[in-house]
């Protein structure tokens, strides 16, 4: 019995190591011209794990043997290619002619891709569900090149976006660009779900971001919600998954006998009493009775598998003058690090457009978000690291510990306690996020040329935070000893008042498209928080201030702002014969938040389109060719506003 037994063993471990093998895959990306592709984005499907070809177009990346990889790069058509166990994958890419004629939005406004002369990429909806993540942008991770996408880790935290490098004020809360969802301007996208995303387009250089003006010197990212469609059937569209999330490469740490050699041969006294102190409390191994009898993987201990899921529905449509879209959608996340940690939204969606008559047309966007995040202890990660694999979790010798017996490595004379338990069981962090976005519109068509639209953009945001720290005793230096719960309320309200007016024409082989507009901003928050300390902890229903013994009046704060800003933008976008382009905007923005009351922000572009001259008749291989310059000004009101 017990030689099947290990057999059974042997068998499940060697299945696991065989399961768990990574394979390097490596190949040459090329056009169907034969030329190699630089910058192609090879990605795993339904990950975020990737890489992108050389100046040669090579690639090389490691994945699982049933992984399928998606190569995708501007301007050619995207390929998936199932790996199927071979080292060896060469992928040839044809051009994406059509998607020249595709029509992109820019600020206020739209423009064909062939006509642009600055620099934007757009995904849409298709590639941005590839994957499963709760936070939009990473799913452009890997797609839009000079985009650097890094993710923060924790469930419902936003990833760091890096628009062309290092935005010349980086720091807390200045690296993150401008997001436009629907034409309201946000900080953060972290409510969006990502299947309610018809458009991404990101504004890459300050051409195409200086029509924002101050707030784009990080780079703009426009975001276009689904809608429906005039006179079409109702469509009831379901999408969703669920999947688990593992820690990869973690770091690898010395174990315990590893860990008592190097003490050891250190020649160190200290280390070598401390070892031996470990085998007096916890005993010997009886695989080598040199080793304390604990091995402690802290790195495994700590963490878990982290389940992730995403339920959307929509329903959209229209009937002859009306289209609408409705759509609910649940995002569910944990983390990885083994404690209340994880993120939860709720969201409701609607969007309709009417057209009255012929030159009348109104409509509306709202959304409400409803989340719920428990945040990560980050010291736990450093505990981890530094912490002994020769001190168990748990110590029943520990008698004095309370309310758990927690091992402490100050009892084999370290210096620290090093067990990052307590901070994953005895600490909380917790938001509460709710955030109601609504969007009004009227557009009126005074003729084939010209046109008027005026919006109107509210947007409010609540948060509730609540960091509760518990009281334990692992030691004499390895404890807390009073409970505190630190809140916080915070409330913003944005609102903006957009109005453009548009002319658009051609006459023989010109055409021009000229818009004048002016934005009105008023942004307003208050913040208010308090401590107190020792309030009954047996039960989260007596977590308030109200019930605690000890409220320090130090610890009160309240803060606040209201800031009103005016803008005066334009554009001029001139084509001749679809060769020569010339494109211009000039924007004026006022703010109440400096001495300097105004700032102004111009650019100016210019395109050949030398794929439509007749001496490139001759080049069948091209297709499309075009050589563009730009250059433009861009604004930063992210520094602490003026006393005066």
């Amino acid at each position: 019995m017990i030689k099947r037994i290990c057999l059974l063993t042997c068998l499940i471990l060697f299945v696991g190591t065989v399961w768990a093998q990574k394979l390097t895959v490596s190949g040459v990306v090329t056009a169907d011209n034969g030329e190699a592709v630089p910058g192609v984005s090879v990605v795993v499907r339904g990950s975020t794990q990737g890489t992108i070809t050389d100046i040669d177009g090579n690639y090389s990346i490691q994945v699982n043997g049933d992984d399928i990889l998606v190569f995708s790069f501007i301007g050619l058509t995207s390929q998936e290619v199932a790996v199927n166990n071979k080292s060896t994958i060469n992928v040839v890419l044809e051009e994406s002619v059509e998607t020249l004629g595709d029509v992109i939005v820019v600020g206020y406004g739209k423009m064909s891709v062939k006509d642009l002369t600055s620099s934007i990429t757009t995904v849409k909806s298709d590639e941005i569900v590839k994957t499963p993540t709760g936070q939009a942008m990473q799913a452009l991770q890997g797609k839009v090149a000079g985009v650097q996408i890094v993710s923060a880790g924790g469930p419902g935290n936003s990833p760091t976006i890096r628009v062309r490098g290092v935005g010349s004020y980086p720091g807390s809360n200045n690296e993150a660009p401008l997001y436009v969802v629907d034409g309201v301007f946000y900080d953060n996208i972290d409510f969006l779900n990502t299947a309610d995303i018809a458009t991404i387009s990101v504004l890459k250089d300050a051409s195409a971001a200086a029509i924002y003006g101050v707030r784009a010197a990080n780079g703009v990212v426009l975001i276009e919600t689904k809608s429906g469609s005039a006179g079409r059937k109702t469509d009831i569209e379901y999408s969703g998954y669920y999947g688990y999330q593992l820690a990869q490469n973690v770091l690898k740490m010395a174990n315990a006998e590893q860990f008592t050699t190097m003490a050891i041969e250190s020649g160190s006294a200290a280390d070598a009493e401390f070892i031996l102190n470990a085998m007096q409390r916890y005993g010997r191994s009886r695989i080598n009775p040199n080793v304390p009898d604990v091995n402690t993987d802290w790195y495994k201990e700590i963490l878990r598998p982290a389940a992730m899921q995403n339920h959307s529905l929509n329903v959209s449509g229209g009937h002859d003058k009306t289209s609408y879209s409705l759509g609910t959608s649940y995002f569910s996340q944990e983390g990885i690090l083994d404690m209340k940690n994880d993120y939860k939204r709720l969201n409701l969606r609607a969007r309709i457009d009417f057209q009255a008559n012929d030159w009348l047309t109104v409509g509306g966007n709202m959304m409400l978000s409803n989340a719920t995040k428990y945040g990560e202890e980050g010291a736990a990660w450093n505990q981890a690291y530094f912490a002994i694999p020769i001190l168990p979790i748990y110590d029943e010798n520990n008698t004095e510990a309370t309310p758990i017996k927690y091992a402490n490595a100050q009892d084999l004379g370290y210096r620290s306690g090093q067990n990052p338990f307590p901070s994953l069981m005895f600490n909380e962090h917790r938001t509460l996020i709710r955030k109601v976005m609504a969007n009004f519109y009227v557009k009126i068509e005074f003729n084939d040329h010209l046109s008027f639209k005026s919006s109107y953009n509210h947007s409010l945001t609540d948060l509730n935070n609540r960091n509760v720290y518990l009281p334990y005793y692992i030691g004499t230096n390895f404890q807390r000893a009073d409970a505190s719960i630190n809140k916080s309320v915070e409330n913003f309200h944005y609102q903006y008042f957009d109005n453009t007016l548009t002319y658009t024409n051609r006459f023989g082989n010109h055409q021009l498209v000229t818009m004048l507009g002016t934005s009105y901003r008023d942004e307003a928050a208050q913040m208010l928080g308090a401590q107190g300390l020792n309030f009954p902890i047996d039960q989260e229903q007596a977590w308030y201030i109200s019930q605690s013994e000890t409220k320090p009046s130090e610890s009160v704060w309240d803060n606040g702002m209201h800031q009103y800003g005016l803008s005066y933008f334009g554009r001029v976008s001139y084509n001749y014969n679809d060769r020569y382009l010339l494109y211009a905007t000039m924007r004026a923005d006022g703010s109440s938040k400096y001495q300097q009351k105004w700032g102004y922000f111009p650019t100016i572009g210019a395109g050949w389109v030398l794929s439509e001259e007749a001496f490139m008749e001759s080049f069948s291989a091209i297709d499309f060719l075009k050589i563009r310059a730009s250059w433009g000004q861009l604004g930063n009101d992210k520094i602490q506003a003026s006393d005066g």
